[in-house]
């Protein structure tokens, strides 16, 4: 379980710390831009890193921090409790001037308090005084490992791993899959792919996917993949009506919004059923169902933190607060835009030419901030249709 998540200078969270200990189900409100989706996106930086990225590279963007501080240290860490076992790892970026991407500043691990490596800069010290050099701009963490039999390390890299970090596109979900995965996207576009590599390696999920499925939709019979070409395969979805004799078989993408969403629940419930727990961090898991649904929807998810894993969601609508307690319920609150103001140190009149050259020239780094992400459509309004009319078409 996660038992504490601290952020610092990175996009709307200046800093911010999130005590989730012994809270194995919680929701995370506030207005838009409080920054209840950076939120999951500071936890798919340690999703990236135990997923195996090496170096820095296009994890870390200037833009990502808080109003440009880049004379400012970015910082993560995280307090996990796994196995009887309270890990601890911590990692800092900055962005010196003359950098093409960011540099890490220093990283750490500890499992119940006792060091595992801590590094500053370039060097990598060990316990018991071996140390090591390593570029400022590749993790250390993908490298260290335990000597077998002990593999507590390699445990919390596989947990942060395999968290689930979703706000789905149900319109991207696509039942169609090349080859099995473990990974789900954020948009959860490759569902069909890591449903197909969770029923392939754990035959037991099976029975809690049908289960949890047929107590959201009564009908629903079962499904299976058919082969489309030489690699691909097709999810199918078999309905059954009230006569066993009569049913209906259709292909995953012909589903609702609220279906795919239902199917997607299912399958972090069934991973979690499966062994390993699961964190799943689902960024307004209400957004495609109807109001009579999303009770249910919700206490299902809180039912399979019980079970090991640990649910966490971000939400505005009513229905998703009252299944939570003023215990689990966090609150994160937005900046004023006139903190912008003061922190850019320009008046109104100079960020908004700030802004018309960022529109003139491409860029979106003051457009990104989460103080301005909100208008997004009025850049693409900017853009596509103002931008020919004052500049003429481009050559």
């Amino acid at each position: 379980m996660i038992e504490r998540l601290y952020v610092q200078n990175f996009r709307c969270l200046e800093s911010v710390t999130l005590d989730f200990a012994g809270t194995p189900s919680a929701l995370i409100i506030g207005k838009n831009g409080a920054g209840k989706s950076t939120t999951r996106e500071a936890l798919s930086v340690f999703q990236s890193i135990c997923r195996g990225s090496s170096r820095v590279d296009k994890l870390i963007l200037p833009s990502d921090f808080s109003f440009l501080h880049l004379d400012r240290p970015m910082r993560f860490e995280i307090e996990v409790m796994l196995a009887g076992n309270r890990f601890k790892y911590a990692i800092g970026f900055d962005w010196p001037a003359t950098f093409r991407e960011a540099r890490i500043l220093d990283e750490s691990l500890s499992v119940n308090g006792q060091s595992i490596f801590a590094r500053q800069e370039g060097q990598v010290q060990l316990p018991a005084g071996a140390s090591f050099g390593l570029n400022w701009h590749v993790f250390a963490l993908p490298v260290i490992n335990e000597r077998p039999p002990a593999r507590s390390v390699q445990d919390l890299k596989a947990y942060l791993a395999s968290i689930v970090l979703v706000a789905p596109i149900p319109s991207e979900m696509s039942g169609f899959s090349e080859e099995p995965s473990r990974e789900l996207e954020h948009d959860a576009s490759n569902y069909a792919s890591c449903l197909r590599g969770l029923l392939e390696n754990e035959f037991a999920a099976y029975g809690k996917f049908d289960e949890y499925v047929k107590s959201v939709i009564p009908d629903f019979s079962s499904l299976k993949n058919e082969d489309r070409g030489k690699q691909g395969k097709q999810l199918m979805v078999t309905f059954k009506g009230s006569e066993s004799q009569s049913s209906l078989t259709v292909e995953f993408d012909a589903l609702s919004d609220g279906e795919k969403c239902f199917f997607l629940s299912a399958y972090v419930v069934a991973s979690n059923a499966a062994g390993f727990p699961i964190v799943c961090m689902w960024d307004e898991p209400d957004s495609h169902l109807s109001l009579s649904e999303v009770g249910q929807f919700i206490t299902g998810l809180r039912k399979m933190a019980s079970n090991g894993g640990q649910f966490i969601a971000t939400s505005h609508h009513p229905e998703t607060v009252r299944k939570f307690s003023d215990e689990t319920t966090f609150v994160l609150t937005r900046k004023s835009h006139l903190d912008l103001k003061k922190e850019l140190g320009k008046n109104f009149e100079q960020i908004g030419l700030l802004l018309a050259d960022e529109c003139f020239s491409g860029a979106a780094i003051i457009w990104s901030h989460e103080h301005l992400e909100h208008n997004a459509p009025d850049l693409l309004k900017l853009v596509d249709v103002v931008k020919p009319i004052l500049f003429g078409a481009p050559s």
